[in-house]
């Protein structure tokens, strides 16, 4: 199991790597269709705006959450290995469902034929963008300062 600093570092992550795909995904995207280019450099690439939004996500994830060094309080309770399965669960959750979102409608369509418990990851997304920080707060909120 992780420890709680590395697991708070990769839920920041995924909000890090949702808004840098926002904003960065289309640039990218024209880039591969060799509309765009950047040092006179530019290439023709089949890639689909899924996969680069998949994989921009993913490597800002794994990058911001490998170099973090963030201090979130080492407490020593009984409740701490709780608090950081929590926080593990939740950032897997947030993560898969952020890469389900960004999949093609008809890969999504299919996939939720095939399964009967991923489509929480689709109906609840709202709740997996925002459980994260309610729980940091409601947890934050009861330790001393």
């Amino acid at each position: 199991m992780m420890q709680r600093d590395k697991i708070m570092a990769a839920l920041l992550s995924c909000y890090m790597g949702m808004v840098v795909v926002s904003i960065w995904a289309g640039s990218i995207q024209a880039f591969f269709e060799g509309k765009k280019t950047i040092a006179n450099t530019w290439i023709a690439a089949d890639a689909s705006p899924a996969t680069i939004k998949i994989v921009l996500f993913l490597l800002i994830v794994g990058l911001v959450a490998s170099k973090a060094d963030i201090a979130v309080g080492r407490e020593r309770s009984l409740a701490a290995p709780l608090e950081t399965f929590f926080y593990s669960a939740l950032t897997a959750i947030l993560i898969a469902a952020t890469i389900f979102k960004y999949l093609p409608d008809a890969t999504q369509a299919t996939i939720l034929t095939q399964t009967s418990f991923i489509h929480f990851l689709k109906d609840y997304y709202t709740l997996w963008l925002l459980a994260p920080i309610a729980v940091i707060v409601v947890i934050s909120s009861r330790r001393r300062i």
